[in-house]
């Protein structure tokens, strides 16, 4: 939902993986339920914590103004922080010691954060949080009826229980903006291939532009080479199968059934790094907080850029005059497999040690209200995650809309832990070509070695 420096796996990579290493704050674990009165004598602050950006922020503050307005007394603390440089996990783990916040924003942890205990593997951060019973279970709660449960239960669930309301969710993994004048001068269609995506970046390479954009400093890089895993993987299974298919490939990892060197990451690398034989030059220093406004403001220029869909918005106002659209990047061969790749993202969690829950709770209620709530997605681009409210329909979103009932949720990496080297769970893209000079072969094989190693194979 924020513009970021980091994505799930891309945007928010760094968030999640900072918040998985923290430890489980000291003596949470003992601590009990309290519940807050919302009577209209009362004088309460209630704390609520989000990351920063700044449609949501502002869309967000507006569902304060009406929350303080019918609850005479009450006094929301909007406190924010931004996902670049530690500073979002830096801010949710202070909160969480102080056991400071009512209502907290959360990047889902999904199934894929609670291994089975065989592997040893014990969940830190958000997961531990849960397993704890840190967060109250809101499956009963009158405004998850709005939600479609299955949904929920994936972002938030553990066990019987879904420990949070899951309320945004965007295209990650394998988006992709697209200037459709550009496309249109040269007699370029849409591609829905791998192969089309080559021939036009051939032709507007032949043309004297240049057809990528990518933010290589901050890890956009990865945006194709997970949009292609999704789509190979995936191929011609449909999307329901995709969570299954997941937890499957967690399982065949951790077994030694699946390894990084396996064809189809050979596939994935070769495609990756072919697609980015057509990126501008300088993109190893692109930052991802700037890049959507330069890309805005190139309109005769890079024709494609690789990014999530919660930045659509951001382009629009600035600069409004663009005719741009937003795509899934297509990295398979077959056009119906590439699909969009689903991110759940902002979701709101309620600390069982919070004492105004009940405040908390009626202030979720107020946000996921079908009028505040279509404003809410209206603001910040996300698909929307309420069946009765449909996802809106702006100037930039007419793929998206056609195909977003396509889409699945991204591919979980292996299951590793802290013990494991960062290259057992995904191969490092700044040491590998184009950006560093590792070949992708090297790449693979040095990922397969140390998850075979740490994994005990």
């Amino acid at each position: 939902m924020a513009r970021s420096t980091s994505l799930f796996p891309i945007r928010h990579r760094r968030a999640l993986a900072a918040l998985a290493a923290l430890p489980l704050a000291a003596g949470l674990a003992a601590c009990g339920s309290s519940s807050g009165s919302s009577g209209s004598g009362s004088s309460q602050t209630l704390t609520i914590a989000m990351w920063t950006n700044p449609a949501a922020v502002a869309q967000t503050q507006k569902v304060d103004a009406q929350f303080e307005k019918a609850h005479p007394g009450v006094k929301i603390k909007l406190q924010t922080a931004p996902t670049a440089a530690n500073a979002w996990p830096t801010l949710w783990q202070s909160l969480v010691s102080a056991k400071s916040v009512d209502v907290l924003a959360q990047f889902p942890p999904t199934p894929h954060s609670f291994p089975p205990a065989s592997t040893g593997i014990i969940p830190q951060g958000t997961p531990a949080l849960i397993q704890s019973g840190q967060f109250v279970d809101m499956t009963n709660q009158s405004f998850m009826k709005r939600f479609d449960p299955a949904a929920q239960k994936y972002a938030m669930g553990y066990n019987s229980g879904t420990y949070g309301v899951m309320t945004a969710e965007y295209v990650n993994n394998s988006g992709m903006f697209y200037k459709k004048d550009i496309l249109a001068k040269y007699g370029l269609s849409v591609p829905t291939t791998y192969g089309e995506f080559i021939s036009d970046l051939d032709t507007l390479k032949s043309k004297g532009v240049t057809p990528l954009y990518v933010a290589g400093k901050d890890g956009y890089q990865s945006i194709p080479w997970f949009g292609i895993m999704n789509q190979l993987l995936m191929q011609d299974k449909p999307s329901a199968d995709a969570a299954a298919l997941w937890e499957k490939r967690a399982e065949d990892f951790w077994s030694g059934a699946q390894t990084w060197n396996d064809p189809v990451y050979a596939d994935t690398a070769q495609r990756y790094e072919k697609i980015l034989s057509y990126m501008e030059p300088n993109a190893a220093g692109v930052p991802a907080q700037s890049a959507p406004g330069v890309w805005a403001a190139k309109s005769n220029d890079f024709p494609f850029f690789f990014d999530g869909s919660y930045d659509g918005n951001t382009i629009a106002q600035d600069n409004p005059g663009l005719n741009f659209g937003f795509m899934a990047m297509p990295g398979a061969d077959d056009a119906g497999w590439n699909r969009p790749v689903l991110a759940p993202d902002l979701s709101w969690v309620v600390p069982t040690w919070s004492k105004n829950q009940q405040l908390a709770m009626e202030w979720l209620d107020l946000f996921t209200q079908p009028d505040n709530y279509a404003a809410w997605l209206k603001a910040t681009g996300s698909i929307s995650t309420e069946p009765s409210v449909p996802t809106p329909t702006l100037p930039w979103t007419d793929w998206l809309a056609a195909h977003a009932s396509e889409g699945y949720p991204n591919v979980q990496q292996p299951w590793t832990s802290t013990k494991f080297p960062k290259v057992a769970g995904d191969v490092d893209r700044t040491k590998m070509q184009p950006f560093g000079s590792q070949t992708p072969a090297d790449a693979l094989k040095q990922a397969a070695d140390a998850y075979k190693s740490a994994a005990g194979h």
